[in-house]
């Protein structure tokens, strides 16, 4: 029988140290903006393309004017983008918020490289977090803090000695509850929300991809006249479609969710149960490393 988490200390993120959550704010708002910027761009293109298709209609040179004013927004705002640089923002502090995460964890449960037997679990925490915020630091992570006192050491709570002290039993029930089942939630939910997102549009580009073969069929055969042809328009609609599903990647990210989940559960399962003190440690690090944003970056190659 799997042992159940008991009703001990209580880990939530208020509990870790302050710069993930500060991390975790930015890279929300950042993926925020980065999703806007494609989607805005995707549909200001797709209206250029309908008002040059009824420029070509109406024979008006007003509609192909708009047109040429929203073909000249849509490169404005691929500049912007990339000035922006909103997607790489995003990624570099959602790294950086995970980095914090697992080196908070598996400080406080003795797992990875801060095992039991280690004497000086704090200098070794402040020494791996500032190595990995450094490279990260490269790649466009934004450091908020403002003093020294903020630096390494300084991000070690309270409530993470607190949890560090107390014996195996306890930090095991600890991390399997709020952080093994907590990932297990997150990776379940997103995987699910991830595979209905990635059948309602590929059910919508389907649908468009049909009607402009069906129009181009017509055309053809002389059923719709020259002058009114939405095959362009349609054909735009269905790339626009297929260009955000890449965006999101919804098809790929449900194949590496499910995965994650299906693994992390297995070894919540052999934590629990089997793994003794001695192997906690290996343990808490392969659940870092299945939770992490490498690993899920991993399987999208392979589900794409």
């Amino acid at each position: 029988m799997v042992s159940s988490p008991g009703p001990s200390t209580t880990v939530s993120d208020r509990d870790l140290p302050p710069l993930f959550r500060v991390s975790d704010e930015k890279a929300l708002a950042h993926q925020g903006e980065s999703f806007r910027v494609v989607r805005t761009q995707l549909v200001v293109l797709l209206l250029a393309t309908a008002t040059a298709s009824l420029a070509e209609r109406v024979g008006s040179r007003i509609p192909s004017g708009i047109a040429a004013v929203l073909y000249a927004l849509t490169i404005v705002i691929g500049v912007y983008a990339s000035r922006r640089r909103a997607r790489a923002h995003w990624q570099a502090h959602r790294a950086a918020a995970e980095v914090i995460k697992s080196l908070a964890w598996q400080y406080m449960v003795h797992g990875g490289p801060f095992h039991s037997r280690l004497r000086n679990p704090d200098a070794l925490f402040a020494e791996r977090l500032e190595e990995r915020l450094s490279e990260l630091r490269k790649v466009g992570w934004e450091d908020s803090r403002e003093s020294a006192a903020e630096l390494g050491l300084g991000q070690i709570t309270g409530r993470m000695r607190e949890v560090r002290a107390k014996p195996f039993a306890a930090r095991r029930d600890i991390y399997l509850r709020d952080r093994v089942v907590e990932q297990l939630t997150w990776y379940g939910s997103k995987a699910g929300q991830a595979h209905r997102a990635s059948v309602r549009w590929s059910g919508v580009t389907t649908m468009l991809t049909s009607l402009a073969l069906l129009t181009a069929v017509l055309r053809a055969v002389g059923a719709i006249g020259s002058r009114w042809d939405p095959t362009g328009v349609l054909s735009a609609a269905a790339a626009a479609g297929v260009a955000w599903q890449e965006v999101r990647r919804h098809r790929p990210l449900t194949y590496a969710h499910s995965l994650i989940e299906q693994d992390l559960d297995t070894l919540r399962i052999a934590m629990g149960t089997t793994v003794t003190e001695e192997g906690w440690a290996d343990a808490v690090a392969e659940a870092e490393r299945l939770a992490s944003p490498q690993h899920t970056d991993w399987l999208v190659r392979f589900g794409s």
